[in-house]
C-alpha cells in the first residue's frame, strides 16, 4: 500500500485534541479525514473505548445486538444524516460511505487517506494513548515513518474536566459522590491518565524524533508557539499564520462546576505519586502540576 499517512494525534481526553484537530485543519498543507476520531486501532472490545468498529463486516454492525454495534448504528445514521442535510458537506459523502460501509482491515484504513491529495495526512484519535504495546508495534510496522503527537494535561484537572463533561451531557449525576468516584476509577477515564504507561508503550517503538509530547498548558498560555512547534515537528511551513481567534478558542469545553473537597483530596492523593514519577521524564509544566496537586492533599 503506497498511501502515505504522516502523523497521528493521541492523548488523554479533555486535553486539547479537538483544539489541535481544528487548528491543524487550517494549515493548507494538511489533510485530515472529516471524522476526527477514526478509532481503528483501538476497536477491540478489550479496550475501554467506543469499539464501534469492533465487527469487521458491515452486515454484523447493522444487525448485531451488542452495545458496540448499537453505538455504530447511532453514529452511522447521525453522521450520514447531517451530511445529506447540509449541502456544503456533500463532498464528504463518498468518504463517509467508505468509512461506515467498508470491511475493516489495514487495506480499508489506508483507503481512507487515498484521496490523491498532495498533502501531509494524519488523524487524531485520543484513545490510541491506551493501546497495548503490541498494537503500537503493529502501527510502527505498517507506518514506519509515522510521527506521533501526544497531548497531556495535569491528570487532576483532566479527571475533573472529564467528570464535568459527562455531567454537562447528562450522562452523570455530579452530586452523587459515589457515582463520581466510580467514574474516576473507570478504565475509560483512568487509563487515559496513565501517562507513564503510554510513554513507555509508544517510545518503545517510536524514537524521540517521531514521538513528541506537548502540554495542554501550552494551549492556554502560548498556543502560537505550540502550533509552530508542531508544524516544525511535522516538517511543515511554521510561518503559516493561524488566526488568533482560532488559537484562543475554547473547543468542546466542559461547563464550570466547583469541585467538592472530598473529590479534590481524592484526586490529589491518586495522582500525586504518578506526577512525581513523571517529572523526570517530561519536565516542563509537570512540576507546576505537582505543586497544585500537593496543595490539595
Amino acid at each position: 500500500m503506497n498511501t502515505k499517512i504522516d502523523f497521528m494525534g493521541i492523548g488523554a481526553a479533555r486535553s486539547g485534541s479537538t483544539w489541535l484537530w481544528s487548528v491543524l485543519n487550517q494549515h493548507p498543507e494538511i489533510w485530515m479525514p472529516p471524522i476526527k476520531e477514526l478509532h481503528y486501532f483501538d476497536r477491540s472490545i478489550d479496550y475501554p473505548s467506543p469499539s464501534i468498529l469492533a465487527d469487521d463486516r458491515f452486515i454484523n454492525r447493522i444487525y448485531g445486538k451488542e452495545v458496540h454495534n448499537a453505538a455504530f448504528r447511532v453514529l452511522f445514521f447521525r453522521s450520514l444524516g447531517k451530511t445529506i442535510l447540509l449541502p456544503k458537506k456533500w463532498g464528504e459523502l463518498g468518504w463517509k460511505l467508505r468509512y461506515f460501509l467498508g470491511t475493516y482491515d489495514d487495506k480499508w484504513y489506508f483507503s481512507l487517506f487515498d484521496n490523491k491529495k498532495n498533502a501531509t495526512k494524519g488523524e487524531i484519535t485520543p484513545a490510541y494513548s491506551i493501546l497495548h504495546e503490541e498494537d503500537v508495534k503493529r502501527i510502527k510496522a505498517i507506518l514506519p515513518n509515522l510521527k506521533v503527537i501526544y497531548l497531556i494535561r495535569n491528570p487532576y484537572d483532566r479527571a475533573w474536566s472529564a467528570i464535568r463533561y459527562r455531567w454537562s451531557r447528562g450522562n452523570l449525576n455530579i452530586d452523587n459522590l459515589d457515582e463520581v468516584m466510580q467514574k474516576i476509577e473507570d478504565p475509560s477515564q483512568a487509563d487515559r491518565s496513565d501517562y507513564l504507561r503510554t510513554i513507555q508503550n509508544w517510545s518503545s517503538s517510536f524514537s524521540s524524533d517521531q514521538f513528541q509530547i506537548y502540554f495542554f498548558d501550552e494551549i492556554i498560555h502560548q498556543p502560537k508557539l505550540l502550533i509552530e512547534k508542531i508544524f516544525t515537528f511535522l516538517n511543515l511551513d511554521s510561518s503559516i499564520q493561524i488566526p488568533n481567534e482560532s488559537l484562543s478558542a475554547k473547543v468542546n469545553a466542559s461547563k464550570d462546576r466547583q469541585i467538592p473537597d472530598s473529590v479534590k483530596h481524592y484526586l490529589a492523593q491518586k495522582y500525586y505519586p504518578e506526577v512525581e514519577k513523571l517529572i523526570p521524564i517530561v519536565g516542563g509544566y509537570s512540576e507546576g502540576w505537582l505543586r497544585k496537586i500537593k496543595a490539595n492533599l
